[in-house]
Protein backbone atom coordinates (compact mmCIF):
# COMPACT_ATOMS: atom_id res chain seq x y z
CA UNK A 1 0.00 0.00 0.00
CA UNK A 2 1.26 3.77 -1.04
CA UNK A 3 0.48 6.73 0.21
CA UNK A 4 1.29 10.05 -1.49
CA UNK A 5 0.82 13.28 -0.10
CA UNK A 6 1.62 16.32 -2.01
CA UNK A 7 3.11 19.75 -0.66
CA UNK A 8 0.70 22.85 -0.91
CA UNK A 9 1.40 25.56 -3.48
CA UNK A 10 2.98 27.96 -0.57
CA UNK A 11 5.47 25.75 0.20
CA UNK A 12 7.13 25.52 -3.49
CA UNK A 13 6.44 29.23 -4.25
CA UNK A 14 8.39 30.02 -0.91
CA UNK A 15 11.20 27.48 -1.51
CA UNK A 16 11.64 29.11 -5.15
CA UNK A 17 12.22 32.02 -4.33
CA UNK A 18 14.88 31.24 -1.57
CA UNK A 19 16.65 29.57 -3.97
CA UNK A 20 17.10 32.48 -5.71
CA UNK A 21 18.63 34.22 -2.97
CA UNK A 22 20.94 32.05 -1.12
CA UNK A 23 21.82 29.60 -4.32
CA UNK A 24 19.91 26.33 -5.13
CA UNK A 25 22.07 24.03 -4.04
CA UNK A 26 22.80 25.95 -0.69
CA UNK A 27 19.02 26.29 -0.54
CA UNK A 28 18.40 22.09 -1.46
CA UNK A 29 20.98 21.64 1.15
CA UNK A 30 18.41 23.65 3.85
CA UNK A 31 15.55 22.36 2.89
CA UNK A 32 16.58 18.47 2.70
CA UNK A 33 18.11 19.38 6.40
CA UNK A 34 14.45 20.05 7.50
CA UNK A 35 12.87 17.54 5.78
CA UNK A 36 15.05 14.73 7.66
CA UNK A 37 14.46 16.48 11.32
CA UNK A 38 11.00 16.86 11.02
CA UNK A 39 10.65 13.81 9.77
CA UNK A 40 12.65 12.49 12.36
CA UNK A 41 10.22 14.25 14.67
CA UNK A 42 7.49 13.17 13.73
CA UNK A 43 8.64 8.85 12.50
CA UNK A 44 9.16 9.14 16.57
CA UNK A 45 5.92 10.19 17.44
CA UNK A 46 3.94 8.39 14.84
CA UNK A 47 6.02 5.17 16.25
CA UNK A 48 4.67 5.84 19.93
CA UNK A 49 1.39 6.90 18.72
CA UNK A 50 1.20 3.56 17.01
CA UNK A 51 2.11 0.84 19.88
CA UNK A 52 -0.53 3.01 22.08
CA UNK A 53 -3.48 2.94 19.91
CA UNK A 54 -3.31 -0.75 18.55
CA UNK A 55 -1.61 -2.14 21.68
CA UNK A 56 1.04 -3.77 19.36
CA UNK A 57 3.91 -4.37 21.41
CA UNK A 58 6.57 -1.07 20.77
CA UNK A 59 9.48 -3.59 19.69
CA UNK A 60 7.14 -5.27 17.24
CA UNK A 61 6.41 -1.72 16.22
CA UNK A 62 10.23 -0.76 16.04
CA UNK A 63 11.56 -3.40 13.68
CA UNK A 64 8.49 -3.06 11.62
CA UNK A 65 8.99 0.50 10.32
CA UNK A 66 11.10 2.32 8.33
CA UNK A 67 12.63 5.59 7.71
CA UNK A 68 14.74 6.65 4.84
CA UNK A 69 16.59 10.10 5.12
CA UNK A 70 15.85 13.17 2.46
CA UNK A 71 18.92 13.91 0.11
CA UNK A 72 20.03 16.93 -2.04
CA UNK A 73 19.21 14.70 -4.78
CA UNK A 74 15.99 13.28 -3.89
CA UNK A 75 14.42 16.23 -1.50
CA UNK A 76 11.70 13.30 -0.01
CA UNK A 77 11.54 11.08 3.25
CA UNK A 78 10.05 7.83 3.02
CA UNK A 79 8.08 6.35 6.17
CA UNK A 80 7.04 2.78 5.73
CA UNK A 81 5.84 0.07 7.51
CA UNK A 82 6.04 -3.98 6.64
CA UNK A 83 4.15 -7.13 8.50
CA UNK A 84 1.62 -8.64 8.25
CA UNK A 85 -1.81 -8.99 11.03
CA UNK A 86 0.00 -10.29 13.83
CA UNK A 87 -1.33 -13.28 15.55
CA UNK A 88 -3.33 -12.93 18.93
CA UNK A 89 -0.27 -13.99 21.31
CA UNK A 90 1.34 -10.64 20.79
CA UNK A 91 -1.49 -8.94 22.73
CA UNK A 92 -1.18 -11.25 26.01
CA UNK A 93 -4.20 -13.87 25.14
CA UNK A 94 -5.22 -15.48 28.02
CA UNK A 95 -7.99 -19.06 28.25
CA UNK A 96 -10.74 -18.69 30.27
CA UNK A 97 -14.13 -20.99 30.80
CA UNK A 98 -15.47 -18.83 28.38
CA UNK A 99 -12.94 -18.06 25.64
CA UNK A 100 -10.12 -15.90 25.42
CA UNK A 101 -9.49 -12.08 26.19
CA UNK A 102 -6.60 -10.13 24.81
CA UNK A 103 -5.91 -6.53 24.85
CA UNK A 104 -6.18 -5.20 21.81
CA UNK A 105 -6.87 -1.11 20.48
CA UNK A 106 -6.01 -0.09 24.42
CA UNK A 107 -9.09 -2.11 25.60
CA UNK A 108 -9.68 -6.00 26.83
CA UNK A 109 -11.85 -8.17 24.36
CA UNK A 110 -13.32 -11.03 24.57
CA UNK A 111 -13.37 -13.60 22.07
CA UNK A 112 -16.38 -16.36 23.06
CA UNK A 113 -15.41 -19.99 21.87
CA UNK A 114 -11.89 -19.38 21.10
CA UNK A 115 -9.23 -21.30 22.78
CA UNK A 116 -5.53 -20.79 22.91
CA UNK A 117 -3.21 -24.20 21.56
CA UNK A 118 -0.15 -23.63 22.91
CA UNK A 119 1.38 -25.93 20.59
CA UNK A 120 1.39 -23.56 17.73
CA UNK A 121 3.09 -20.45 19.72
CA UNK A 122 -0.01 -19.56 22.15
CA UNK A 123 -1.99 -18.59 19.06
CA UNK A 124 -5.80 -18.51 19.34
CA UNK A 125 -8.37 -20.06 16.95
CA UNK A 126 -12.24 -20.68 16.51
CA UNK A 127 -14.19 -23.52 15.38
CA UNK A 128 -15.76 -23.01 12.04
CA UNK A 129 -18.50 -25.48 12.31
CA UNK A 130 -19.98 -27.88 14.54
CA UNK A 131 -17.42 -30.67 14.21
CA UNK A 132 -13.98 -30.39 16.43
CA UNK A 133 -12.20 -29.31 12.89
CA UNK A 134 -11.68 -27.05 10.99
CA UNK A 135 -10.42 -24.34 12.82
CA UNK A 136 -9.13 -20.92 11.98
CA UNK A 137 -6.75 -18.72 13.65
CA UNK A 138 -7.56 -15.01 14.94
CA UNK A 139 -5.31 -11.96 14.31
CA UNK A 140 -5.07 -8.53 15.49
CA UNK A 141 -3.91 -5.57 13.74
CA UNK A 142 -1.06 -4.87 11.52
CA UNK A 143 1.45 -2.56 11.50
CA UNK A 144 0.96 -1.08 8.16
CA UNK A 145 -2.88 -0.86 8.43
CA UNK A 146 -2.52 0.80 11.87
CA UNK A 147 -0.29 3.63 10.81
CA UNK A 148 -2.99 5.23 8.65
CA UNK A 149 -5.42 5.47 11.25
CA UNK A 150 -6.40 8.14 14.09
CA UNK A 151 -3.42 8.95 16.39
CA UNK A 152 -0.57 7.59 14.43
CA UNK A 153 -1.49 9.52 10.95
CA UNK A 154 -1.87 12.48 12.88
CA UNK A 155 1.34 12.00 14.39
CA UNK A 156 2.81 11.92 10.68
CA UNK A 157 0.70 14.39 8.83
CA UNK A 158 1.59 17.01 11.43
CA UNK A 159 5.14 17.88 9.95
CA UNK A 160 4.41 19.11 6.80
CA UNK A 161 3.72 22.90 8.37
CA UNK A 162 6.60 22.26 10.42
CA UNK A 163 8.50 21.95 7.46
CA UNK A 164 8.32 25.11 6.24
CA UNK A 165 9.45 26.77 9.23
CA UNK A 166 12.49 25.22 10.07
CA UNK A 167 13.78 25.33 6.13
CA UNK A 168 12.91 29.21 6.93
CA UNK A 169 15.43 29.07 9.60
CA UNK A 170 17.79 26.96 8.00
CA UNK A 171 17.89 29.40 4.93
CA UNK A 172 17.71 32.69 7.42
CA UNK A 173 21.01 31.10 9.12
CA UNK A 174 22.33 30.27 5.63
CA UNK A 175 21.59 33.58 4.65
CA UNK A 176 23.52 35.24 7.59
CA UNK A 177 26.80 33.01 7.54
CA UNK A 178 25.61 31.61 10.79
CA UNK A 179 25.84 27.86 9.06
CA UNK A 180 28.58 27.11 7.07
CA UNK A 181 28.35 26.81 3.29
CA UNK A 182 29.85 24.06 1.74
CA UNK A 183 32.97 22.05 1.83
CA UNK A 184 34.81 25.69 0.54
CA UNK A 185 34.29 27.37 4.25
CA UNK A 186 35.20 24.15 6.06
CA UNK A 187 38.59 24.20 3.96
CA UNK A 188 39.25 27.13 4.45
CA UNK A 189 38.85 27.09 8.47
CA UNK A 190 41.33 24.10 8.66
Amino acid sequence: MRVRLLEADDVRIRFEAACTRLGESEARRAFSMALNKEGRKSFTQMRRALAQQSSIPRAAVNAATRFKSSTTATMSTVTSGSGRHLPLSFFGAKQFSYGVRAKIWGKAQSFHSAFVIKRYGGGVFKRTGKARFPIEQLWGPSVPTEMLRDEAYAAWTDQHPRVLTESARLIALMLTGAVFRGAQRNRSAA
